[in-house]
């Protein structure tokens, strides 16, 4: 019981013998051979006067010449075992108990004993008690090491780029979101997770570009200065691997470390987001007039303006009802029968307005028209 092993006493040193006894250990199993093991840096019989190093290699080198013998004396026996064994069975089971029969017999029983002391003597190293059962060489194709990735111009920049952004823009906005917490750690975190992503060409940096750029026209001067540092954050990682010749991922870890411990680190970025910024409003005051002067030429051709500098369009909706029906209809009998409906002023002033909007072309041939009198 478990009650009688915590009162043994000290007195009773055969029980605790007993217990390692190998008697005890599985069946089936001879764990004899490991009390051969033998180690050449043992001190237990070296002399106090000899130097430990020398000792040991002294040491293995007997042991391994000892080892070699006892390796050519098991082949010598081996193969002497064979040719006994052979003479043996060549003699019929009526002629074994002829007198050459019986000797070659006592012979393989005297090798066989001797193959058996010599291995149950056998002493065990580092370098019998394993042996290699099998090699095997594996050349691999070489392998180019991975460096930065070339810069890209012309059409190059933006091949891709719809699909990248169709799949990750979910992932570019959460990291754009990163920008107004200002945490380096949290960025750095999200780049060393991401980066393999965000940092495949230059598809995110463009995005983040355009963003901020988007942001600026529309009067969003904060959320643009947040893009513009996390777009810097992409161009600072893509040239300091171009800068060391490695991809840009392996940046990530070097230059946070270097932001989050130095100041000065610091600084020098804050003032290339505000430089980048500083283009992005310019940019931004250009863009916008680019972007008016485009939907004014737009419109005007939709809708051109008249010889007399008026919108067809704008024209057209102060005109009174029945005048509008017969523009539509291109009924000039009923247009002409709504302008004697009108006073002479209010028919005047329409017509006039027509004809500057190019709503309404006078018959040049009946001479002036009477309301430009």
């Amino acid at each position: 019981s478990s009650q009688s092993v915590f009162n043994l006493q000290p007195s009773s040193p055969q029980l605790l013998v007993n217990s390692c006894d190998r008697t005890a250990m599985p069946s089936g199993f001879d764990y004899s051979k490991w009390d051969n093991i033998e180690l050449s840096d043992d001190e237990e019989d070296m002399h106090p006067n000899i130097d430990k190093a020398s000792w040991i290699r002294h040491k293995h080198r007997d042991m391994q010449e000892k080892s070699e013998d006892d390796e050519k004396k098991r082949v010598r026996l081996e193969k002497e075992l064979e040719r006994l064994k052979k003479d043996y069975n060549a003699y019929p089971e009526s002629g074994k108990e002829h007198l050459k029969a019986k000797k070659l017999k006592a012979e393989i029983d005297k090798v066989e004993e001797e193959l058996a002391t010599l291995e149950k003597t056998r002493k065990w190293n580092a370098d019998n008690m394993c042996k290699v059962a099998e090699t095997k060489t594996v050349v691999s194709e070489p392998t180019q090491t991975p460096g930065p990735e070339p810069r890209l111009q012309g059409e190059a920049v933006a091949e891709g780029y719809c699909e990248f952004i169709e799949e990750h823009e979910d992932l570019l906005e959460e990291y754009i979101e990163l920008g107004a917490e200002e945490d380096l750690e949290k960025v750095q975190a999200f780049m060393r997770e991401h980066g393999s992503t965000l940092l495949q060409g230059e598809h995110a940096e463009s995005y983040l570009l355009l963003d901020c750029l988007e942001k600026e026209m529309n009067g969003f001067h904060k959320e643009m200065l947040q893009s513009a540092r996390q777009c810097q954050f992409l161009v600072q990682l893509r040239e300091f691997s171009r800068a060391s010749g490695r991809p840009a991922r392996d940046s990530v870890y070097p230059i946070f470390k270097r932001m989050l411990e130095h100041d000065e680190t610091r600084e020098s970025f804050q003032e290339t987001v505000e430089t980048f910024a500083e283009r992005i409003r310019r940019r931004a005051v250009v863009k916008k007039k680019e972007m008016d002067a485009e939907m004014e030429e737009e419109k005007s051709k939709i809708n051109p303006i008249g010889p007399g500098g008026l919108d067809p369009l704008e024209v057209f909706e102060t005109l009174p009802k029945e005048m509008q029906i017969a523009f539509r209809t291109k009924d000039a009998q009923r247009l002409q029968a709504a302008v004697e409906s009108l006073s002479d002023e209010d028919a005047k002033y329409h017509l006039q307005r027509c004809e500057d909007s190019g709503l309404w072309v006078p018959n040049r041939e009946a001479g002036p028209p009477p309301y430009r009198g």
